[in-house]
């Protein structure tokens, strides 16, 4: 028997920072897994030396190999060793290389060398059972030498395959493991980023709205009074919009029209809105304020082009398959063309956050007095926000 020294195996901190391996493969699974595999080498075991110890006896008369019994005693005997090799090989691992890998083929080699005592004790069980004459124990002759080179080549195999198993399937699981943590990551990340791009209404157009109001109290009471409650009613819209990636377009389109509202209110004398209302607003779904860094484009753009007046439309026209969004400003003729700001920076990125390849949002020059931007987004009649944070149900 090999005596392997204790400074052999991991200390406490190396079992406390375990292998990856183990971490993917519970001891359970381990135990599982290790006994049918080893239930199985048990069963070939006992068919091929049946087989070949009735063909010999047929042949010469003579016992040559053990009866079944023995064998099913040997590797019964095994199983725990067995057990203990694979969570140990589990748990240290390969990494380094240079102090692993030893300590792995130790293993093996101990475990195998162990197969032909096994086997000894089982018969001196076996013997001790049924009355049969004992026999020698231990290694006498160069037969006995030979069967125990025979057991440990045939064990160190059956202990590799089983080894490589366990590897696999642990290495299988944590490429699942791994591939739902990366799910859940990009889905996390996702929603946090649609969250910093919904929060991005421009607080410049609230600190404007204060100062008009600031600036109306003493002279417009009323009309103070009456900008003040708007903008309560933005900003509650505002917060519960945040809450949520997706909105009915009949809510996008009221906190559209709260936020023309105020600005109107700020520009009563340039601004004239037209905006696309009504019962027949259709019961679909857009991702939440996708409209209002165009809308708020349309103010701010439409306003600093030219000093006259401002006609900013907002509408909407459904296909079968496909929801248009469209926000017209009207420009100054002299006006230059405007790069891609942040606002559209905006909405393109969670268009392609929430939607991939199947929305598109085009902006530019509509003729020589009006900038068009234009949403095309798929048809979405339901969303659960349990089931389906960042893509909704697209049906047609």
């Amino acid at each position: 028997m090999v005596a392997i020294p204790s400074a052999f195996w991991p200390s406490a901190a190396t079992a406390a920072a375990e292998d990856e391996q183990q971490q993917f493969l519970s001891r359970r699974g381990t135990l599982i897994l290790a006994t049918l595999f080893w239930a199985y080498v048990t069963l070939g075991d006992i068919v091929y030396h049946e087989a070949m110890r009735i063909e010999v006896a047929e042949m010469t008369g003579i016992m040559v190999f053990y009866p079944w019994e023995h064998r099913v005693l040997q590797h019964a005997l095994m199983l725990p060793l067995l057990l203990w090799c694979y969570s140990t090989a589990l748990r240290i691992g390969w990494r380094p290389s240079r102090r692993r890998v030893p300590q792995q083929i130790a293993l093996a080699l101990g475990f195998s060398l162990l197969m032909f005592w096994a086997m000894q004790i089982a018969d001196a069980v076996m013997r001790h059972l049924f009355g049969w004459p004992p026999q020698a124990f231990g290694v006498h002759t160069r037969g006995d030498w030979a069967v125990w080179v025979s057991s440990t080549v045939t064990g160190l195999l059956a202990y590799g395959f089983g080894l490589a198993l366990l590897i696999v399937v642990a290495t299988w699981r944590r490429y699942h493991v791994l591939q739902l943590r990366s799910s859940e990551l990009r889905r996390d990340w996702a929603g946090a980023r649609l969250a910093a791009l919904r929060a991005q209404l421009s607080p410049h157009s609230l600190f404007n709205v204060l100062h008009t109001i600031q600036a109306r109290i003493s002279s417009e009471p009323e009309v103070a009074e009456s900008l003040i409650a708007s903008l309560g009613d933005l900003l509650r819209a505002l917060l519960q919009a945040g809450e949520r990636d997706f909105a009915q377009l009949r809510d996008e389109l009221g906190f559209v029209e709260l936020y023309l509202g105020l600005q109107t209110g700020r520009f009563a004398d340039r601004l004239t809105i037209h905006l696309q209302k009504g019962a027949d607003v259709p019961a679909v779904w857009v991702p939440s304020l996708i409209l209002q860094p165009l809308v708020e484009n349309a103010v701010v753009h439409g306003l600093a082009d030219h000093s006259g007046p401002v006609r900013i439309e907002v509408t909407w026209d459904l296909s079968p398959y496909r929801l248009q969004l469209k926000v017209v400003n009207s420009i100054g003729s002299s006006a230059a063309p405007r790069a891609g700001g942040l606002g559209l920076r905006n909405v393109r990125e969670r268009l392609a956050v929430q939607f991939g390849g199947r929305a598109v949002l085009s902006a530019g020059p509509g003729d020589l007095s009006t900038w068009v931007a234009t949403l095309h987004l798929p048809v979405l009649r339901e969303w659960h926000a349990a089931a389906a944070p960042v893509t909704p149900a697209e049906q047609p």
